[in-house]
């Protein structure tokens, strides 16, 4: 259990910086649940952190018995929001073999947190979200405003995207869009700033929304990328050594001007299943490490995060900083 294995004093004997969980007005608050709905993915994306691909269910399925009762406790801490990310969560095993035309698990889990919060759903936006619009659709019918769908897009141009994801990809993720324009959604296109050619933020806009000129989107950027999954090979084949874990201390937080609050930890949980138990970690950009596994209960998990992980400062703290929130550029 977290913190066990952790350092929590420097060499230089300075203590390492840490982050404590929301509360208002004395009352522990969730903001944002995450859900890994598995490592499952049609894609091996070179760059993907989970290192998610058509072989790889460390991360498993979570069914909708599994789930519902961690929506019900998350309702009743405030939740605001509740994403849905994976690998790719509209692909489990039947649908990726060919065997069922939609993953049933995930639209039972939606249909049982669309009432409690707006849900947000990370996909890359293939041929398998496709499969599932007609469901997508009337479940934003009956609850207007409450579901959106956020597409990674690597580049505006096919060639880009493509050589990260696999050759053909960029067209088929642009139909979709343009499909979920059609159904009256408003896409929001998500990009890695370190990958895009275009500099600022009115470039990168305006060449995402060249693409669909008809239609409403947001775009949506990361600021930082991660050394891990399929990172960490592609790195290897470059003859690039990752970067060595920074000891975070508590003065950090003021030297970055990245005051604890801000991070993810401090409003948000995820839930991830591994070897058949859910287990919540501080966010999802750490996972499946026990050393950052924070209990099988979001009560449980509502306590001190040690900010030990190498993604606290290579994507949450360096830079401008990066958060897995939706917040579209202006």
């Amino acid at each position: 259990m977290h913190p066990e294995g952790l350092a929590l004093v420097s060499s230089r004997g300075e203590p390492r910086g840490f982050v404590d969980p929301l509360a208002i007005e004395g009352r522990l608050v969730l903001e944002d649940l995450w859900v890994m709905q598995g490592s499952l993915c049609d894609l091996r994306c070179k760059h993907c952190y989970t290192a998610s691909s058509p072989v790889n269910s460390r991360l498993q399925q979570i069914r909708p018995d599994e789930l519902k009762l961690h929506l019900e406790e998350a309702a009743r801490y405030g939740v605001r929001k509740i994403y849905f990310t994976g690998g790719e969560p509209f692909v489990n095993e039947e649908v990726l073999r060919g065997r069922a035309a939609v993953n049933e698990d995930l639209l039972e889990n939606l249909e049982n947190a669309l009432p409690i919060a707006p849900v947000e759903i990370l996909t890359n936006g293939r041929r398998y979200l496709r499969h599932h619009l007609n469901a997508l659709g009337a479940l934003a019918q009956r609850y207007p405003g409450k579901l959106t769908l956020r597409i990674t897009i690597e580049s505006p141009r096919a060639a880009e995207h493509d050589a990260i994801r696999g050759r053909g990809a960029f067209a088929q993720t642009i139909e979709t869009i343009r499909l979920l324009g059609g159904a009256g959604f408003v896409p929001v296109i998500t990009a890695e700033r370190p990958q895009l050619r275009e500099e600022t933020n009115e470039e990168i806009r305006e060449a995402y929304a060249s693409l669909f000129p008809s239609m409403r989107i947001e775009v949506n950027l990361i600021e930082n990328m991660l050394e891990m999954g399929h990172e960490l090979a592609r790195m290897a084949d470059s003859g690039v050594t990752p970067r060595p874990a920074t000891f975070i201390t508590t003065n950090c937080f003021q030297i970055l001007n990245r005051p604890p609050e801000t991070l993810m930890c401090h409003f948000s949980r995820c839930i991830q299943k591994i070897e058949g138990a859910l287990h919540y970690y501080p966010c999802p950009v750490i996972y499946d490490d026990p050393s950052f596994d924070l209990g099988r209960t979001l009560t449980e998990s509502l306590r001190r995060v040690y900010v030990a992980h190498k993604n606290c400062y290579d994507y949450c703290l360096k830079g401008r900083g990066a958060s897995c929130r939706t917040s579209p550029i202006r």
